[in-house]
């Protein structure tokens, strides 16, 4: 069926390019990344020589993401196509597979990343830690860049060690807040398995996901199992993202005697002001994290 629907989108691509003018400047390396908060760290290290754009709008995520005929035209636009891999953005391989794109060159982010295993499979939330953003996506970035635009080098790699540093800064901030918390209070209960890096990173423990997969609702024994395990952990908050229904999120929390439902973070997408950007979106998330958890 997915093949069905990639072919479709190429027919409409092809249709949809003919005569149609570029918005953005010629001499700009036209970039397309799968999710937003990609988008938005590829800009960061191109600056004025790239224009990076998203396949996923902001808000949306990526793991049920089903493909538009828009996405064949970016994709048919684009000299270099960025991915996280591991599992986060199959939809790419589809799109690709009808022949839009095939020729374009790609950028894995997760490739060579130490991945964190939940329930049997490699979790590929990377940049949830943001010193793992400033490890390895920011030179593989600069990489892939220099080798499509060697002129640009010098710049791609000026532009990455400024955000590397506000990376550093991000981090000494984000730890500051965090350490206002109560290390007895460090536990986490989220929507879905989006955390384990970020949880590793700033100390935080795992107590469960209500969603083992997303799009597939927790059975009724699945669902009292997890109120159990939140209930023995005395458990503090749950909290889930601004994309997901909040119903499951706050039957939990009822169920399990828990007040403080914080049903607005953003991971696999950006959101709106002040999460617009992934050092926003970072200081967002943990602005939402440190007062439900203290």
């Amino acid at each position: 069926m997915r093949n069905l629907l990639a072919a479709g989108l190429l027919a409409l691509a092809l249709v949809a390019c003919s005569g149609r003018p570029s918005s953005s400047p010629s001499s700009a390396l036209r970039v397309v990344t799968t999710t937003t908060v990609f988008a938005d760290i590829v800009q960061k290290v191109g600056g004025s020589r790239v224009v990076a754009t998203s396949i996923i709008p902001p808000g949306v995520g990526p793991e049920d993401y089903e493909p538009k005929p828009d996405d064949a035209v970016k994709l048919a636009d684009a000299q270099l196509v960025v991915s996280n891999g591991v599992g986060l953005d199959n939809f790419l391989d589809h799109l690709l597979a009808s022949g839009t794109g095939g020729e374009t060159q790609r950028l894995v982010l997760g490739d060579g990343i130490p991945t964190i295993t939940v329930d049997g499979e490699p979790n590929p939330h990377f940049w949830l830690d943001p010193m793992l953003v400033k490890q390895f996506y920011l030179p593989a970035i600069v990489t892939s860049l220099s080798a499509i635009e060697p002129g640009g080098q010098a710049l791609y790699q000026a532009n990455a060690d400024d955000y590397a540093a506000q990376l550093d800064t991000l981090d000494a901030e984000l730890k500051a807040r965090i350490d206002e918390i109560p290390a007895a209070n460090r536990r986490l209960v989220t929507f879905h398995d989006a955390f384990p890096y970020f949880a590793r990173h700033f100390g935080f423990e795992l107590i469960g996901v209500i969603l083992a997969n997303v799009g597939q609702d927790p059975s009724a024994a699945e669902l009292a199992a997890l109120v159990d395990k939140v209930k023995a952990a005395h458990v503090n908050a749950v909290f889930s993202e601004a994309q997901f229904s909040p119903r499951l999120s706050e039957t939990l929390a009822s169920e399990a005697g828990i007040t403080h439902v914080v049903t607005t973070l953003y991971n696999d997408a950006l959101g709106p002001p002040p999460a617009d950007t992934y050092l926003g979106l970072m200081r967002w998330n943990v602005g939402q994290i440190v007062p439900a958890l203290k």
